[in-house]
């Protein structure tokens, strides 16, 4: 193993403090109050599919405040197990993998699984909020001053309205949620926000502790603040509005919202979303919670992980068939 961040030994005991401001609450609560007066607008449409015993279906809703968010939904035609939860997956930054069969794992389990387009990142699920500034690369600038008129405030929303949509089309009220990196994030803040989720399973999580990111991390979108300073900020005069903006979406500060049982996925070598980041996050975390280490993998956990994700499930007295 290469060590790029803490020993493990320093790891499991890493727990910084959060950076939550005041209203840090009241302002999630005002976003989901505003987010109850703004009706859906579900347009489903089914695609034709050439596997058998597999629905799927094009999915639209109402992203918050504006824009119309994308989503995939895939049901077994036979045999929803009436007790089994539903699944909602996000996808990694501008990295949209998620193809139906990345469902199939649960869909054999009866449960339905929604994958969900992130605004701007997807040709479906374009982008229309008026930001007050452009973003210097990338989504993660945009707005970066004002937390109401951040980016991922919006992608936040979206992810958790994505919730009510999924319980609207399956009729469960049980659900879990899941992503890697981006999706590992936004999975943490749809658990904070949202009322009921069952389970978050969240591997090698971005999003959080924006600060050590940000100096540790040597690749992907971390970089793009960096480069906000370097090319328009070099003085950094505006270093602490930013920063007290990314702590309104900093998972690390939302974490004590879960409540929910939760499986963190971190690796070692992680260059990208430094370990120390992941730790932060679970130190964090409401609830019953678990992390699974992989020292010899950085920001891409190995095949093996996901059978310990179907242990995880499997544990779970509400997944169990009687």
């Amino acid at each position: 193993m290469n060590l790029i961040d803490l020993s493990l030994e320093q790891l499991q005991m890493y727990r910084p403090e959060q950076t939550k401001k005041k209203d840090f609450e009241e302002f999630w609560n005002n976003r989901k109050n505003e987010s109850a007066l703004q009706g859906l607008n579900i347009v489903i449409e089914p695609v034709s599919y050439y596997v058998p015993g597999v629905e799927l279906y094009d999915v639209t809703f109402n992203g918050f405040r504006n824009s119309r968010i994308h989503a995939s939904y895939l049901k077994p035609e036979k045999d929803v197990h009436p007790k089994s939860p539903a699944a909602v997956i996000f996808h990694g930054y501008n990295w949209n993998t998620l193809q139906p069969h990345y469902a199939f794992k649960y869909l054999i389990q009866g449960i339905p699984v929604m994958l969900v387009d992130v605004r701007g990142q997807n040709v479906r699920s374009p982008d229309h909020n008026p930001y007050k500034n452009g973003g210097s690369s990338g989504w993660m600038t945009l707005g970066i001053t004002d937390p109401d008129n951040y980016y991922f405030s919006y992608v936040y929303m979206d992810c958790y309205r994505s919730v009510d949509v999924i319980r609207e089309l399956s009729g469960k009220t049980d659900v879990f949620v899941e992503g890697g990196s981006q999706g590992g994030a936004l999975a943490v803040a749809t658990a904070a926000l949202q009322e009921g989720i069952s389970y978050l399973l969240a591997d090698v999580p971005f999003l959080t502790h924006f600060k050590r990111s940000i100096q540790l991390s040597t690749e992907g979108p971390y970089r793009e603040v960096n480069h906000y300073f370097k090319l328009h900020d070099p003085l950094q005069k505006n270093r602490s509005a930013v920063f007290d903006a990314l702590s309104y979406v900093d998972c690390m500060n939302l974490a004590s919202f879960v409540s929910c049982p939760s499986l963190i996925g971190v690796g070692l070598e992680d260059r990208v979303c430094p370990p120390s980041s992941g730790f932060a996050l679970y130190h964090h975390l409401g609830g019953e919670k678990h992390i699974q280490v992989y020292p010899e993998f950085g920001h891409e956990l190995p095949a093996i992980h996901v059978e310990r994700k179907l242990q995880f499930i499997a544990s779970r007295k509400k997944f169990k068939k009687e």
